[in-house]
């Protein structure tokens, strides 16, 4: 099954680099070993805000990225592909709020 252009997999090419495993890491450490999105633990994968087909010079760019877990990750490549968003739960929006609350807290801080 061959994808459109548009839909492929432009990452690959970054993802696969010794550099991108050590910047992966450096993420996912920054964003405490949780998921930005719901808060989840456990395995984690590392987004890009901006995808790679789109913002090739942002692919090692670490304030493009965001750890997420694979649930997360997967609802928002389906949404920039085209498809309709998930309903967001209770929780995953206090979780969301909770986060940014944070982040404004440390940008205002420093």
């Amino acid at each position: 099954m061959d994808l459109k252009p548009e839909f492929e997999r432009h990452s690959k090419r970054v993802t696969s680099t010794k550099r991108w495993q050590v910047l992966r890491m450096a993420v996912i450490e920054r964003d405490g070993f949780r998921c930005k999105k719901c808060g989840a633990r456990g395995r984690l994968e590392v987004d890009h805000k901006k995808p790679v087909r789109t913002h090739p010079e942002l692919a090692f760019d670490p304030q493009n990225l965001q750890a997420l877990c694979p649930s997360c990750h997967a609802s928002k490549t389906r949404v920039e592909i085209g498809h309709p968003p998930p309903i967001a739960t209770p929780t995953r929006n206090a979780w969301q709020k909770a986060v940014c609350a944070l982040e404004n807290t440390t940008k205002t801080s420093t």
